[in-house]
């Protein structure tokens, strides 16, 4: 009685840890298709902040009292972010960007609030 209880919980564990390792692998699997086809954007930076010089007095956050020194490592910041984040929306990535911009802000007068549509809309261009 005792064999047959112990082989009974033996074969039993075997076959949860087989349904386990079938969903982990079927999960792992689901996953890797999902972010495997999401291949960054290229960004060339020259490009982006030639993009940027031209258009950004008509942002809609565009404010006139910053130069577009002050919005540029904003921008810089979005388009960098779209290599490092690969697969992420804005909102997945934003703390992560916070965190670049303030790395990256130098000289800038623009805040994490005031900058965060720039980052936003470069990031998702």
């Amino acid at each position: 009685m005792a064999n047959e209880l112990k082989d009974l919980i033996e074969s039993t564990g075997r076959a949860v840890a087989g349904a386990v390792g079938t969903a982990a692998g079927v999960a792992a699997g689901a996953a890797a298709a999902l972010t495997a086809n999401k291949e960054p954007r290229k960004v060339d930076p020259v490009i982006e902040e030639s993009h940027w010089r031209e258009h950004f007095a008509a942002e809609p956050y565009y404010d006139p009292t910053y130069a577009f020194e002050d919005y540029l490592p904003a921008w810089r910041t979005g388009w960098e972010g779209i290599g490092k984040y690969p697969g992420k929306s804005f909102d997945q990535a934003e703390r992560d960007l916070q965190s670049d911009f303030n790395w990256n802000r130098g000289q800038s007068r623009l805040l994490w609030e005031q900058a965060k549509a720039a980052v936003r809309a470069a990031f998702e261009r």
